[in-house]
C-alpha cells in the first residue's frame, strides 16, 4: 500500500475549509482494552457518498507524518454511518508479549475490518488520526498531528480522555476540523463513555439530519454541574433546562462506579461521590432528546 505522507508544513498546502453538513467527519473514536478499537464516520449530507478517494491516517505517538493508514471502500448513506474496528481475529504471540484479538462482538458492528498491524485501529488514545480525500483534501483531524501528548490527550486537570473510553462527537458538531489545533481539548467536541461501549456505533444524531429530535425547536443547553471540586461527603449538584434521564461517574480508566441519582425535580438533582478516594473522575449526564454533558469532577 502506497503511504500518504504529508509532512506539518505540507498540510498547510492541502487544508480545505467546509461547509456545515458538507462533508464526511469522524462521529465516533473508540479506544477500549486491547485491540478493542474501531472509529466511525458520519455522513451529514442528503446524498449517499462513495468512499473512493477516502483515506483514515494514523499519526503516530507525535510522528511528524503519517505512520499508516487505510483505504476506505464502499458507500456511506445518506445521514449514516461507517463503522471501522481492528481487524484481528486471534491472539497473536509477539514474544515479550500477547497481542489479543478485537471482541468478535466489536467487529460484527464494522462495516469494514482494517488492515492487519500496522494500522489506525491500533491506536492506543495517544495517536492523531486524519481523514483525507484525494490525496488532498484534509476533512477531519481527531488530536494534534505531530505533538506526543504521552498516554493521552487530557482535560485540563490531567485527567485522560483519549486512552480507556469511548468518544463520541457531540450533536451540536456539523463539520470536520481542517486545521491544526493549536491545542487538542477533547471535550470541547466530544462526549465521553466508559471503556468497552459500542452501544452508540452504528448510528449518530447530528443536527444536520432534520429528522433529529427536536432539531426544529431545539433550545441551547442551559446546565450548571457545582462544585466540580468536592470535599469528604459534599454532593454533586445538577441543574438543566432539560429533563435529566441518567448520570454515569467514572474513573480515568473508564470504569464506571457511580449511577445513582438523586432527582428534586425533573430538570435538578444531586450525585454523591460517597467514600471514593481522592482524585479526577468524569461525570456524564444524559438528558431528552439525547443530549448528553460531559464534565469533570476532582474530589479532594
Amino acid at each position: 500500500m502506497k503511504k500518504l505522507l504529508l509532512s506539518i508544513a505540507a498540510m498547510a498546502v492541502v487544508l480545505a475549509s467546509t461547509a456545515q453538513c458538507d462533508q464526511l467527519f469522524i462521529s465516533e473514536y473508540v479506544v477500549g482494552t486491547g485491540n478493542n478499537k474501531a472509529y466511525e464516520l458520519y455522513n451529514p449530507t442528503s446524498e449517499d457518498i462513495n468512499l473512493n478517494g477516502y483515506v483514515l491516517q494514523r499519526w503516530s505517538n507525535g510522528e511528524q507524518s503519517s505512520t499508516d493508514e487505510t483505504i476506505l471502500s464502499g458507500t456511506i448513506p445518506a445521514l449514516g454511518t461507517w463503522v471501522v474496528a481492528n481487524g484481528q481475529t486471534e491472539d497473536i504471540d509477539l514474544g515479550t508479549f500477547i497481542s489479543p484479538a478485537c471482541d468478535p462482538e466489536l467487529q460484527a458492528l464494522a462495516d469494514q475490518l482494517d488492515n492487519p498491524y500496522p494500522a489506525p485501529t491500533f491506536m492506543n488514545g495517544n495517536d492523531a488520526l486524519i481523514l483525507v480525500l484525494n490525496n488532498s483534501t484534509i476533512c477531519d483531524i481527531f488530536g494534534k498531528p505531530g505533538e506526543d501528548p504521552g498516554e493521552a490527550w487530557t482535560a485540563p486537570d490531567g485527567t485522560f480522555i483519549t486512552s480507556g473510553h469511548t468518544l463520541i462527537r457531540k450533536w451540536d458538531v456539523q463539520d470536520g476540523v481542517t486545521t491544526i489545533p493549536i491545542t487538542f481539548d477533547p471535550l470541547a467536541q466530544w462526549d465521553t463513555l466508559a471503556a468497552d461501549t459500542w452501544t452508540n456505533l452504528g448510528f449518530h444524531d447530528c443536527l444536520c439530519d432534520p429528522t433529529f429530535v427536536g432539531v426544529e425547536d431545539r433550545t441551547p443547553l442551559d446546565i450548571s454541574v457545582y462544585p466540580t471540586l468536592i470535599g469528604t461527603n459534599e454532593p454533586i449538584n445538577i441543574k438543566t433546562n432539560y429533563a435529566i434521564r441518567e448520570v454515569e461517574v467514572y474513573d480515568i480508566t473508564g470504569r464506571i462506579i457511580r449511577t445513582t441519582l438523586n432527582l428534586s425535580n425533573a430538570n435538578a438533582g444531586s450525585v454523591s461521590l460517597g467514600n471514593l478516594t481522592s482524585g479526577a473522575y468524569i461525570l456524564n449526564v444524559y438528558m431528552e432528546n439525547n443530549i448528553t454533558f460531559s464534565t469533570r469532577i476532582i474530589k479532594n
